[in-house]
């Protein structure tokens, strides 16, 4: 049986028509080969590249129609992520190459926070990191998890300078009423 004609790929409401929109010989991800060659689409797209179509006189994107007949709902609250898509590999954003990805074998839903953190996000890009702006490490007994942001990460190296220059500016200026000390 040839992909076009297993039934999996068989959308209800669009058929195979979003097939015609692929080039099933599109590049191979250099992060993942294993994953195969990505389908690459055209047609239109949204505003942020993600391919979309009609179906069922609605227009929408693409993988939000196909990843449901291919492997059934997406849970509530999860996200359909593009595994072809790293963050480190693609810096594109918006016209990155592998949001035009039409392989459903590319696509697994995630959790919203999991889709995000594997994006190019600020967000992600921080929670990745394993140093801070300064050099020092963000692990052990220099990372500083705070309990009204538990998903907020702090240099604890940093927040001393900080707070020393806090103080230094605080002396300095008489501790804000306008008078000028004199530092000998």
């Amino acid at each position: 049986m040839s992909v076009l004609a297993s039934p999996s790929l068989v959308v209800p409401g669009v058929g195979t028509r979003w097939l015609k929109r692929v080039d099933m010989a599109g590049p191979v991800p250099e992060h993942a080969p294993s994953l195969g060659p990505c389908w690459p689409t055209d047609g239109p797209t949204n505003s942020k590249g993600y391919p979309i179509i009609s179906a069922g006189g609605k227009t929408t994107l693409l993988h939000l129609v196909v990843y449901p007949a291919v492997y059934g709902p997406i849970p509530p609250g999860w996200e359909v992520d593009h595994l072809c898509h790293h963050p480190d590999y693609c810096k594109k954003k918006d016209s990155c190459p592998h949001r035009r990805c039409g392989n459903p074998g590319h696509w697994r839903a995630v959790p919203r926070m999991e889709n995000n953190l594997r994006s190019g996000s600020p967000t992600a890009v921080n929670a990745r990191k394993d140093e801070c702006i300064r050099g020092h490490p963000l692990t052990g007994d220099n990372l500083i998890v705070r309990a009204d942001r538990p998903d907020h990460r702090e240099c604890k190296a940093c927040r001393r300078l900080r707070r020393q220059l806090a103080l230094a500016i605080e002396v300095a200026t008489a501790g804000g009423t306008g008078e000028q000390l004199v530092l000998l």
